[in-house]
């Protein structure tokens, strides 16, 4: 499965992510630089739709913790969204459910 990244919706107040496929090593470098840009345009209130990522490894965690990293420091946030089993799993096995916010869908995470 190719790995996906891309924005679904954008409002004044936050933009949707949605990203599918393996979020490893090999995908890792691609999530960060589009995330990376999207802060950059000025979009650093990020919801990120998680039900299509079907694995997660350590690449991908530092991946997530460089997102959550460059939304905070551009003054917004990152949240996480419908999680699988595998990643949130990893997630928390790592607990990284305490750095954070995770939401059961979308609607949930919207401010």
């Amino acid at each position: 499965m190719d790995f996906v990244i891309e924005e679904k919706d954008t409002t004044a107040t936050y933009s949707v992510v949605v990203v599918s496929g393996r979020l490893n090593g090999a995908s890792a470098p691609e999530f960060k630089h589009r995330i990376k840009q999207i802060v950059e345009a000025g979009k650093s209130r990020l919801i990120l739709e998680m039900g299509g990522i079907v694995f997660i490894d350590s690449s991908g965690l530092s991946a997530l913790i460089s997102g959550l990293k460059c939304a905070r420091e551009a003054g917004g946030f990152f949240r996480l969204a419908d999680l699988r089993d595998q990643p949130a799993s990893v997630i928390k096995l790592m607990m990284l459910d305490r750095v954070f916010d995770i939401y059961a869908d979308v609607n949930a995470a919207k401010p």
